[in-house]
């Protein structure tokens, strides 16, 4: 049992196999805290930072040198430095009602030029984004797109119409221990192909109903296969219906990002495109344009290795060489506008040698007749 402290009194939390150590977990976001500059506000920057130490926890990466902790969730973090969760939760949920409010705002009318909440503060806090002027039409379309194309219908219609290999899953609230009597963890359910046992794990209770503490929304996989490219959904998106779409994506992947913890689970971020879909009719779009989209930005199995697809933290961090973050440097592409070289991701490629293959697929693309 662990104990931490909140609001004057002791809440004691049962710790699980496969959560990190507390210690560990501190040291590694003051570790990452004190190296990575975001292109965001702070707090926000906190907020994405947390969830890049659940991903080094169950991969093994920063200061846990290897020894991977798939059960660990941002409420072992929160813990861990001393916060307390529901506030964390609530931050996070702020930041996509800012997303739903914006897309609001623009179905009522209002001729939105920047992609800023009511008080002018862009959205996600994203300094950048005060850089690039918007038609709030093309934000919606890019939100709309960018909110379907993970789903798993959308990317099984990809696979079947454009002959694409692309793997899939879905978040679920997962009771922990029925995971652990399952002899299963984490990772399994993230890494290994589970399509055909969601009705056995229906069965056994593995999807839980609310945030109990034992209680984790967790990716479990439907279909292995290579994934998708954020980073090249946000061009595509781009070079399908302009710079605002690209914003628009950008912001949709971010609501999926955010919407790991919050304080209600649910895909936000689909949630988004059914509204727009609802009650915009002059979005000009269909659900056959996501998966478009979702075939564009997926990953071929030769080009796994090769392509980036950069987390929101990377989306946003800044290459103090060049002062450049990636989603500048993919907005200025879009748009037209000077940008400097640089690598993406974990360094699989430049933007220049992304770029190149973004406008390659594209050709080929168009030249099917697709």
């Amino acid at each position: 049992m662990s104990v931490n402290r909140y609001e004057g009194r002791l809440v004691r939390e049962p710790r699980f196999d496969g959560v990190a150590p507390p210690h560990i977990l501190r040291d590694d976001f003051a570790t990452l805290d004190a190296k990575a500059a975001l292109r965001c506000s702070y707090d926000v920057s906190q907020l994405i930072l947390m969830q890049s130490i659940e991903g080094h926890a169950h991969e093994g990466h920063g200061l846990f040198y290897g020894r991977k902790f798939p059960n660990t969730t941002i409420d072992d973090i929160s813990r861990s430095l001393r916060l307390d969760p529901r506030a964390v939760k609530a931050e996070r949920q702020e930041l996509i009602d800012e997303v739903k409010q914006f897309a609001d705002r623009v179905i009522a009318g209002e001729d939105l030029r920047f992609a800023c909440n009511t008080q002018n503060e862009p959205l996600m806090r994203c300094g950048a984004l005060r850089q690039f002027e918007i038609e709030g039409h093309g934000v919606l379309q890019g939100l709309y797109m960018g909110g379907l194309r993970d789903g798993a219908e959308i990317r099984t219609a990809a696979g079947k119409r454009f002959g694409a290999e692309i793997g899939y899953g879905k978040c679920y609230l997962v009771d922990q221990k029925v995971l652990k009597g399952l002899g299963m963890d984490g990772y399994d359910l993230a890494r290994k192909p589970h399509e055909a046992d969601i009705a056995r794990f229906e069965r056994a209770g593995l999807f839980a109903h609310n945030g109990e503490a034992h209680v984790a929304y967790m990716y479990v996989r439907y279909k292995v296969g290579p994934g998708a490219s954020d980073d090249a959904a946000v061009v595509m998106a781009g070079k399908m219906r302009g710079l605002s779409a690209a914003v628009g994506c950008f912001l949709a992947d971010a609501v999926d990002t955010l919407e790991k913890y919050v304080p209600e689970y649910s895909d936000q971020d689909s949630g988004i495109s059914e509204y727009i879909e609802s009650n915009y009719p002059k979005l000009g779009l269909c659900r056959d344009d996501a998966v478009t989209l979702a075939y564009l930005c997926s990953i071929p199995r030769e080009m796994e290795e090769k392509l980036p697809d950069s987390s929101l933290r990377h989306m946003l961090q800044i290459d103090r060489k060049i002062d450049q973050s990636t989603i500048e440097s993919h907005l200025a592409y879009v748009a037209g506008k000077p940008l400097s070289l640089m690598e993406l991701d974990h360094g699989e490629c430049t933007n220049v040698e992304f770029y190149k293959y973004i406008e390659q697929k594209l050709s080929q693309f168009k030249k099917s007749g697709r």
